[in-house]
């Protein structure tokens, strides 16, 4: 008989690690929520709904000792980490040491005591953010490209890439890296680490209060709404044998905040939203850069057979559906 998965995820009260725990939730899976931040009102009372438990569990990641109890205490088999501080310009000027100490520290001390209480699988969160200014190519993004992360966050998510295959290949502890393109959904809050919203949900916002939006530019991405996020991190917790340490997870395609917008209107018609030329006008928060290219995640289909459940249009009516209900 199969031994039932036991899932702890880091940073889990956040809005993607809340979209993980409905995910498994729905699968009957128990299912541990680790990190500093609380969880938000009424997201427990929701996901009670679902025949997996959760639990909710306070404990900062760099605290090995109480991490290391919690695993053996609750006898986790699969960590998901998704804890960082997803910091802003200013909070780098000012935090730079507690930004790479959760990032690095962190991600050592999940890392340890994995290996130390033999856990079956760690799934470490990436980003497409660790490409830096390389990611503005002509061709989709692959995993044995270069990378070069030109922010504190994306310089953690690029440390801890590395801490991984390090460590991996020293104690045989089997973790991989989801490196995911930019998400977005219907769980998304200010818990006071991130510093802003995505894109989508700042537009959806902004619809809904009946406040202009204006776009530097059309904002064309590979958009991965959080259940399609949620459905890749669990296909990788329950995948028997993975043949890489490292895999691009996104939707595949394409589509801009214009698309979205164009979407918005159609449902809010008071909505007034534009293109400006003009950086003091912008009401919508997108890299100062450009669009980069998109992830290639042919890696990840072609091995697990992964394929996103929403395309535009699907995100489109479950997001407004759900943030309206």
């Amino acid at each position: 008989m199969a031994i039932p998965m036991q899932v702890l995820i880091t940073g889990g009260t956040g809005f993607l690690g809340l979209s993980l725990a409905e995910r498994l939730a729905r699968n009957g899976v128990r299912t541990m929520l680790f990190g500093i931040t609380p969880p938000p009102p009424g997201a427990l009372d929701r996901l009670a709904r679902y025949p997996g438990p959760i639990v909710a569990l306070p404990g900062d990641i760099r605290d090995e000792a109480k991490f290391g109890t919690v695993l053996r205490e609750y006898g986790i088999s699969h960590i998901v980490h998704l804890a960082a501080i997803s910091a802003g310009v200013d909070r780098e000027r000012h935090d730079a040491r507690e930004i790479l100490d959760v990032a690095v520290l962190g991600a050592l001390s999940v890392l340890t005591a994995a290996q130390r209480h033999l856990v079956r699988r760690v799934v470490l969160v990436s980003s497409a953010a660790v490409f830096g200014p390389l990611a503005f190519a002509s061709s989709p993004l692959r995993e044995d490209g270069f990378i070069r992360p030109d922010t504190l966050p994306a310089i953690g998510k690029a440390a801890q890439e590395a801490i991984l295959e390090r460590l991996a290949s020293l104690s045989g502890l089997d973790a991989v890296v989801a490196r995911l393109s930019d998400v977005f959904g219907v769980h998304e809050y200010d818990t006071g680490h991130r510093d802003a919203l995505s894109p989508p949900w700042q537009c959806w916002q902004a619809a809904r209060a009946g406040k202009p939006i204006l776009l530097p530019r059309p904002g064309l991405n590979d958009w991965l709404y959080a259940p399609d996020a949620a459905l890749a991190l669990e296909t990788l917790l329950r995948a028997p044998r993975l043949a890489h340490r490292l895999y691009h997870v996104g939707p595949g395609t394409r589509w801009s905040l214009s698309d979205w917008c164009a979407r918005l209107a159609q449902r809010y018609p008071a909505l007034d939203w534009s293109l400006t030329a003009d950086p003091a006008a912008e009401t919508i928060m997108l890299p100062p850069v450009g669009d980069r290219a998109p992830l290639d995640t042919s890696r990840f289909r072609r091995e697990t057979g992964f394929r996103p459940a929403f395309d535009l249009d699907a995100a489109f009516a479950d997001f407004t559906a759900t943030m309206e209900s």
